[in-house]
């Protein structure tokens, strides 16, 4: 029986998966590291979330964010679940012709044609919901 590793997480250990699963699975189209954090929320493994702010007078996303729980048992396998998962989220923003403020990180659309290919050409486990 193969034996699971745990991994102590840190942000510096996620930005350095940030950067080599944009290159294995987005062609490094995701853009730059966004900001990462590492918190504690009951019932969410991870959360993409993005900070709105005026720019040259223009309502724009200013920061990305991606929060990861603390409280896991994390595996390499299982943070590469909801790390990709939530790199999706990323690279639906940046896809939007015109972002908007409508809290739009659902799990159908473009996410869903990206967390299927995903899954299927790499044999991935990406879920809408990592249960806890």
């Amino acid at each position: 029986m193969k034996e699971t590793q745990l991994i102590t997480l840190d942000k510096t250990y996620l930005k350095e998966k940030f950067v080599e699963y944009n290159q294995l699975y987005f062609n490094n189209s995701l853009p730059k590291v966004p900001i990462f954090s590492i918190i504690n929320t009951p019932n969410l493994a991870g959360q993409y979330c993005v900070r709105w702010g005026k720019k040259n007078g223009v309502l724009q996303i200013i920061r990305h964010e991606i929060q990861i729980d603390e409280n896991i048992l994390w595996t390499e396998e299982k943070l590469r679940s909801v790390l990709v998962h939530e790199m999706i989220h990323y690279y639906v923003e940046i896809k939007k012709k015109k972002p908007k403020r409508d809290g739009d990180f659902q799990h159908w659309g473009l996410f869903w044609v990206m967390k299927t290919k995903l899954n299927w050409k790499y044999n991935l486990h990406i879920k809408n919901r990592e249960i806890i």
